[in-house]
């Protein structure tokens, strides 16, 4: 695949980075960016009950995936399920055909996990259903087919990782540290054991946990 890459905006606005040769299936969405889908205040949002919200959220995943379906028609339409849990906010799954959302985060999240958890997994679909099987081949996740999609598609900033609090929605919430750099989460319980006095090592460099490392 062959692209050419565009100067970011210096003003941290959401830029088009790529743009794609004209046979290319991305390049029917143009090197403007796209509106954002409108969404409504975070008060407005705070308000709703947890049918609408969970009614928002069908709305929001069909008004993402109308937009795509106007280039691409033929694209497959997912199943949309809430039961993921923990600290991954959503996942798209093209074998099972569906979409997965986190509804402890999207319940504290509202505004945020609407108008950029959405359409973050939707072009994860868009670029799996429409690229990928146009190719026969996988591309990177967040490679630049979803960057284009975010932002020629859903005027989002194609941001990798979100930086919602997971405190309540992780089965794992408790970091805890040792000489590696990644942190080791553990569940309430073996936290309270750690608090008790029980010791925890790391696999990798075999030192006993520390932490918590913040409040959670």
């Amino acid at each position: 695949m062959s692209c050419s890459r565009v100067a970011p905006a210096v003003d941290g606005s959401v830029v088009s980075r790529y743009r794609f040769p004209v046979d290319h299936v991305l390049a029917c969405l143009g090197d403007a960016v796209a509106d954002p889908l409108p969404l409504a205040d975070e008060q407005t949002l705070d308000a709703l009950s947890e049918p609408q919200l969970h009614a928002m959220l069908q709305s929001r995943v069909l008004a993402c995936l109308a937009r795509a379906r106007a280039h691409y028609p033929e694209m497959r339409m997912p199943a949309v399920s809430c039961r993921l849990r923990g600290r991954t906010a959503g996942t798209a799954e093209p074998a099972r055909q569906r979409l997965r959302f986190n509804w402890q985060l999207l319940c504290e999240n509202r505004h945020h996990f609407l108008s950029q958890t959405v359409p973050h997994e939707v072009a994860h679909w868009v670029v799996m259903e429409v690229v990928e099987r146009a190719r026969g081949q996988r591309v990177k996740p967040h490679g630049p087919e979803w960057q284009q999609v975010m932002t020629n598609l859903y005027g989002v900033a194609p941001e990798v990782t979100h930086r919602m609090d997971v405190s309540r929605a992780s089965p794992m919430p408790w970091a805890y540290g040792c000489d590696c750099e990644t942190p080791h989460y553990l569940s309430h319980r073996r936290h309270a054991n750690a608090l008790r006095g029980q010791r925890y090592r790391c696999r990798q460099c075999g030192k006993a946990l520390k932490g918590p490392l913040s409040d959670s």
